[in-house]
């Protein structure tokens, strides 16, 4: 589950999941629901790469913008995540498998050009038996 906050020229998004791999997935989703409609975006390509984090903050953020990378520079869009997450003595490294197509204008409805994922407001926490993740990309 994803939702929407308002900030001034930006968006903020809250991604919640019971695992911190499904906060991770539902961040990203939420991610590319700014960009265009996900659920027209079809699973006919994949990219696999890793990043690392000191603190989970900072993996989030590596993990954003390295999917922003990818929107940008190969054309894609994504719309489903396979995420692992593991600790190490260096912080974090996250593994991820995202799925998706190439940017279609007429199928994919556009809607923002993100930018970048910033580090205001970021947080990632647990509450009670639910990962909480909050977020603002500069659109």
């Amino acid at each position: 589950m994803f939702e929407y906050f308002e900030t001034t020229a930006d968006m903020g998004i809250i991604a919640k999941g019971k695992s911190l791999e499904d906060a991770f997935k539902e961040a990203a989703k939420g991610l590319f629901h700014i960009m265009v409609d996900i659920d027209k975006v079809d699973k006919k390509e994949k990219i696999e790469f890793e990043v690392s984090g000191e603190n989970l903050e900072e993996l989030l953020y590596n993990f954003l913008n390295e999917l922003i990378f990818y929107s940008d520079v190969e054309n894609l869009v994504f719309s489903d995540f396979d995420i692992k997450i593991e600790k190490d003595n260096n912080g974090y490294k996250l593994k991820c498998i995202a799925y998706g197509e190439k940017i279609n204008k007429e199928k994919h409805n556009i809607k923002e050009e993100v930018k970048a994922v910033t580090y205001h407001k970021m947080e990632v926490k647990k509450e009670g038996d639910m990962w909480i993740i909050k977020y603002i990309v500069d659109l």
